[in-house]
């Protein structure tokens, strides 16, 4: 399966997203002009051990407190690839899913946790070539993939019913809708598969697993702590005298995405189908006036987006819906007709 992009609206530009996208392609530029396209063996081998994360070099350093060498190179290794397709996979990765999560966090704790999370895949890396021992001690380590794999755990927690546009391999190649946590997990259970079997390829499998559960854990104390904290301070604001002040910050925040509804009919009821991905089901409202004036609005889990809409029947429904349905971000209403 391979992602193409994804339905899920940002409110804010992400700007270190492109700087990141960026370095890593102006770094990879500068690799091809040292190494003469990688034909250079020995340019790219002295350039890879310089720069790329060896552990054996690490622990080394660790011991002869020089630890800021050796912490220099778990950086410089995040910005490096070995090969175009090495860059393009990882950038395409940091292109579909980097913006939501600096549109949630922000962009300097998105910087920060970005590369906090390249050096927790650097971490979990260095204890796999440790358990290992022999040569793996000193293969040098690079690529975005471990701080990039921090950001899909995070994203898989924050949007979980976001879809993922993907293209599938099957018989015959074609495009399908995926929700966000479905992808992302199989994605992580093919990580977890590859380390157990030793599925190498000079692919660090344990770095990814590392920057992915760091990215879970961040994910966790935004979506369930610090949003549902903001969430409570705003809710108690208005009750301190500063109701002005409150609806501005509420209106800059709670961004109104119009909802779209498709209904069918049948002789017997009328179904309104609405997509309105990552919502709180407590926040759903729904409301019938005249028989024929159908109003729906939800807000999201994290609070950030409110979804509004209202659909114009042709025919009298009862007021009362039959069955209410809220299945991987679609709403599902139906009505006894009348």
């Amino acid at each position: 399966m391979f992602p193409l992009y994804d339905e899920n609206p940002r409110t804010t530009r992400p700007y270190v997203n492109y700087a990141l996208i960026a370095v890593n392609f102006l770094v990879f530029i500068w690799e091809v002009i040292v190494t003469r396209l990688f034909m250079d063996q020995r340019a790219t081998i002295t350039l890879f051990l310089n720069h790329g994360f060896v552990p054996a070099r690490f622990l080394d350093d660790v011991s002869n407190a020089q630890y800021i060498d050796a912490g220099i190179s778990i950086l410089t290794s995040m910005f490096m690839h070995g090969s175009i397709m090495h860059i393009l996979g990882n950038m395409l990765f940091l292109w579909i899913f980097g913006d939501n999560v600096e549109d949630r966090f922000g962009h300097a704790k998105y910087l920060a946790c970005y590369l906090f999370w390249g050096f927790a895949a650097a971490m979990a890396h260095l204890a796999w070539a440790i358990g290992v021992g022999g040569e793996q001690m000193l293969i040098p380590a690079v690529g975005a993939s471990g701080a990039i794999s921090g950001v899909l755990g995070a994203y898989m927690i924050i949007f979980p019913h976001a879809r993922v546009v993907t293209l599938v391999f099957f018989f015959l190649i074609t495009t399908t809708r995926i929700p966000a946590f479905a992808y992302l997990f199989l994605w992580f259970i093919y990580q977890l598969i590859a380390a157990a079997f030793g599925a190498g390829g000079g692919v660090a499998y344990l770095a990814h697993i590392g920057g992915f559960v760091a990215g879970l854990v961040f994910g966790f104390a935004y979506r369930f702590v610090i949003a549902r904290i903001g969430a409570s301070i705003r809710a108690r604001m208005p009750s301190i005298g500063h109701q002005g002040e409150y609806e501005r910050y509420h209106a800059r925040e709670q961004i109104l995405r119009p909802l779209r509804i498709e209904g069918i009919v049948t002789n017997r009821y009328v179904e309104l189908l609405a997509e309105m991905p990552g919502v709180d089901e407590r926040t759903i409202s729904i409301s019938v006036m005249d028989n024929s004036i159908v109003s729906i609005d939800a807000i999201s889990e994290d609070g950030y987006r409110r979804y509004s809409g209202r659909a114009i029947l042709r025919t009298s429904v009862n007021e009362q819906p039959e069955s209410v349905q809220y299945i991987n971000g679609i709403l599902r209403i139906r009505f006894t007709r009348l």
